[in-house]
């Protein structure tokens, strides 16, 4: 008889359990690539990140902040045409829609770092906060736009 209760009692916890590890997994439906950071020019503080997102779940995520040890404040900046010209904006949050994949690319939507820390760093972790998606870190490799192509390098 105690067997039975015990294996009654643990299906039970297991039940409570179950969903709680799925809705942990659920969060992890986020995946960076191509994450690099432009190195300073030197003499500045600032820089540009840009990275590909992906969100293999269905439903949208909504990237609200971003924050790292190199860089004092991070925002998410886009390119808007205001009275002709073409200029930096930020915006507070970003949507990657489930199933899709969205690009932080040079021209475009990309990451601004404000308070760089000065130093040889060959890379930095990121951290991007979601409303409903958890938090995501990775590395993204610090590179001069020396390399960069020509047209990459208008910010």
């Amino acid at each position: 008889m105690k067997k039975i209760a015990f294996i009654i009692v643990a299906t039970f916890i297991g039940g409570l359990i179950q969903p709680a590890i799925a809705g942990h997994h659920k969060l992890q439906k986020l995946t960076v690539d191509m994450a690099t950071i432009r190195a300073p020019i030197p003499g500045h503080s600032m820089t540009a990140g840009f990275l590909t997102i992906r969100n293999a779940g269905k439903d949208s995520c909504t990237l609200s902040s971003a924050g790292s040890e190199f860089a004092e404040k991070i925002e998410f900046h886009t390119h808007q045409h205001v009275d002709g010209m073409m200029k930096m904006r930020p915006v507070e949050s970003v949507e990657v829609a489930g199933n899709s994949t969205l690009e932080f690319k040079p021209g475009g939507l990309h990451l601004m770092l404000f308070g760089v820390k000065e130093g040889q760093a060959e890379s930095a972790d990121i951290t991007l906060g979601t409303d409903n998606c958890g938090e995501i870190t990775f590395n993204a490799p610090i590179k001069s736009i020396k390399s960069a192509p020509a047209k990459a390098m208008h910010h």
